[in-house]
């Protein structure tokens, strides 16, 4: 059986990073911004027609230096906002900082120190913000907007007012230049790249497009989702710091108000440069022209001579027809999803699976035995008793009413949830997996009954989530692989009878089918010992059915045994060289399937009447 993937919907496109290094490929879709740079250099028009003043080298440079604040803002505040979080707080974090800052420049006369300090401060208030956001479980507007009270009060209590009198080397650090060009420009642009450059070629850049694409899904391929949150709240608190020692710098004197309205700047500018508010997409050239977008829109409302509300008023209306666009575009993507034709084009499609076509297990060896698992949540007892094997080449089938402790089996087998007591072996050795990862270091891959593919990544970015190929550029920085993970991806889908043409496509532009397949593929590999496949064709039609069977087969082929979780008794009938029955979390059945007829498979699943334990 031979398929063919193939989509005619949103794909990757190439960014300057893309043409700079190639191999590397940036996360997600990028937003066009093309209509905003159109938008900024209407402005630029406008405002040098209502002022000739406007249009002039001295005033777009002016606009830079003012705008090197945002510009190092932004690329945190994006990271966060593509993660799926937001911190409102940044405004008076930075009137914090600058206020500490200044306090102890004053008193040592060290800009060492107090740089040091500011870029310290800012990581821990970040590192705040961040395991509040975790470990409270409210939504991060709730938390940060509580937090932008907070550090603005905390600021007016360490100095209600304007604090000046700073050492020459902080001042020259704020003010000086470097062949013409100041020194906060210089920082400002080398932050913003090396930022992106983070975000779009690294494995954690990777990692956080996934977050923000399905934090569950990232954290079954064994993501530390929490870790990311909190470490990306830390950097960006570390950036404002550096932010608020830059300002001191410049402006010579640091009053309580300093951050006034910043937080609104800087969320305008990502937004409008394509960060989706929901998270999951947004290139750093769309956020450098929502940041010069916003720097021409401030200078241009003062030199035409407005009060400086009509700035507050004119962000504020970006800002909404940003959000406003964004959801439109986000509309638009489900629709042209409904309507796109993409199933599999396929050669001769397979039969539908029909009874006594199993294939012969190779039997004897042992892969997996798992013994006495039990696992309770409080009172409720979800899994009482679990016990069985697998062997090299065979497929196991687990059935069982809903209730019965499937879920919970599998939970315990992939490393998602630790049993209360059981013992766990693959390939004779005891193991105990502390989470996903762990169980995929150790050969045991789990295709999960939502997939765990992130929507918002292409099929390769999928494929390699948990475990991205590296290589270093230049010989020292280490950055992902791509052109080696198409690769491997291609020859893991070909080896199930699946062709790729276009490994750039978006996972959420394809069919059920298709999604199926990239999972399952992903689940291979040489290192693999056992998968376990969690009800892989109950959302799947006749067709998508039979070659999902198809890859069962050939998984089980190669060797690798496999755990197959489903209700589909045609399946069962297919596939299965053994089936294992739950029942009220206990293993009532551990057999060959040609034994019992369909009548039977279902007493033993139903068992008495009454409510199992939950799973």
């Amino acid at each position: 059986m031979t398929t063919d993937i193939t989509a005619t919907s949103p794909r990757m496109r190439p960014s300057v990073f893309d043409t700079l290094l190639p191999g590397t490929y940036a996360p997600g879709e990028a937003s066009g911004r093309l209509g905003l740079a159109i938008v900024a250099v209407a402005l630029v028009v406008l405002f040098s027609l209502l002022n000739s003043a406007f249009f002039n080298l001295d005033n777009f440079v002016t606009i830079g230096v003012n705008s090197t604040s945002i510009m190092i803002a932004v690329i945190g505040t994006s990271a966060l906002l593509i993660a799926g979080y937001v911190d409102l707080s940044i405004g008076s974090m930075v009137a914090l900082v600058g206020i500490v800052v200044a306090k102890v420049a004053v008193a040592t006369q060290s800009m060492e120190l107090a740089a040091a300090t500011g870029i310290g401060l800012g990581a821990a208030l970040g590192l705040l913000n961040g395991i509040l956001v975790r470990r409270l479980s409210i939504s991060p507007l709730i938390v940060t907007l509580a937090m932008l009270a907070l550090y603005g009060g905390l600021a007016y209590v360490v100095s209600s007012t304007a604090v000046y009198g700073f050492p020459q080397a902080l001042l020259d650090l704020g003010r000086g230049r470097l062949f013409g060009i100041q020194y906060t420009v210089l920082i400002a642009v080398a932050v913003f790249i090396a930022g992106s450059f983070l975000l779009t070629r690294t494995r954690t850049g990777l990692r956080v497009y996934a977050i923000g694409g399905d934090a569950r899904a990232a954290e079954l391929c064994g993501i530390p989702v929490g870790r990311t949150i909190i470490g990306l709240y830390a950097v960006n608190g570390a950036l404002i710091g550096l932010v608020a020692v830059l300002l001191a710098g410049r402006l010579g004197s640091i009053p309580p108000t300093i951050g006034v309205r910043f937080e609104l700047d800087v969320l305008t500018a990502a937004i409008l440069g394509g960060v989706a508010f929901s998270g999951g997409a947004g290139r750093p050239i769309g956020i450098a022209i929502g940041v010069a977008t916003i720097g021409i829109l401030n200078a241009g409302l003062i030199f035409v001579g407005l009060q400086s509300w009509w700035q507050n008023v004119a962000v504020g209306g970006l800002l909404l027809v940003a959000l406003l666009a964004d959801q439109i575009a986000i509309s638009l993507k489900r629709s042209g999803k409904a309507g796109q034709s993409l199933g599999f084009a396929a050669a001769p499609p397979s039969p539908p699976p029909t009874f006594g076509t199993a294939i012969p297990s190779s039997g004897g060896e042992a892969v997996f035995e798992i013994v006495g698992a039990r696992k309770a949540y409080g009172a409720v007892v979800a899994l009482e008793e679990g016990s069985f094997r697998v062997g090299k080449g065979e497929i196991v089938c687990l059935l069982g009413d809903n209730g019965a402790g499937k879920s919970t089996l599998v939970k315990i087998i992939s490393g998602a949830i630790r049993p209360d007591q059981g013992t766990m072996t693959l390939e004779g050795r005891e193991v105990k997996f502390s989470s996903p990862q762990s169980a995929r270091q150790a050969g045991l891959e789990t295709v999960y009954q939502d997939l765990a593919l992130c929507p918002n990544l292409s099929i390769v970015h999928n494929m390699m989530l948990g475990r991205e190929p590296m290589r270093r550029w230049l010989g020292l920085v280490p950055i992902r692989d791509d052109r080696r993970a198409a690769e491997e991806c291609r020859a893991r889908l070909l080896a199930l009878g699946v062709t790729l043409h276009d490994d750039s496509t978006l996972v959420r532009s394809l069919s059920g089918g298709q999604r199926q397949s990239i999972a399952i593929a992903r689940a291979l590999g040489d290192h693999v010992k056992l998968i376990c496949l969690d009800e892989p064709t109950a959302a799947l039609g006749v067709k998508q059915t039979a070659q999902v069977v198809g890859l069962i087969r050939s998984i089980a082929g190669a060797g690798t045994g496999v755990i197959l979780v489903t209700h589909d008794m045609a399946t069962v009938r297919a596939l299965a060289n053994r089936i294992v029955v739950l029942r009220l979390g206990r293993v009532v059945y551990d057999g060959a399937v040609a034994r019992l007829s369909t009548d039977d498979l279902w007493t033993l699943m139903a068992g008495a009447a009454g409510d199992g334990p939950g799973s």
